[in-house]
């Protein structure tokens, strides 16, 4: 079970994080936030946690723009933060 379940959400499959705040780290599947479970902290104690309200990219790695947070490209139509590790 993870925190979420506790005020009414339901937990993510997955660890893509959108969104923290007091209570956790959440994430949106099929429309619905949902709280990301602790065991995705140590998952992805490397990975990229997005910039400017944007996500990572999940799989494309080619290069649209770069600026100061990082580089950028687009997926599911809109923009992604590329992982630097």
């Amino acid at each position: 079970a993870c925190w979420s379940i506790g005020i009414g959400y339901n937990c993510c499959k997955s660890c893509n994080v959108v969104y923290k705040d007091n209570d956790g780290e959440w994430g949106v599947e099929n429309d619905k936030w949902c709280g990301i479970s602790a065991d995705c902290a140590t998952q992805n104690a490397s990975k990229c946690i997005g910039a400017q309200g944007y996500p990572c990219c999940q799989s494309t790695c080619d290069v649209i723009s770069t600026d100061s947070d990082g580089k950028w490209s687009v997926e599911n139509d809109d923009w992604c933060l590329i992982d630097s590790s």
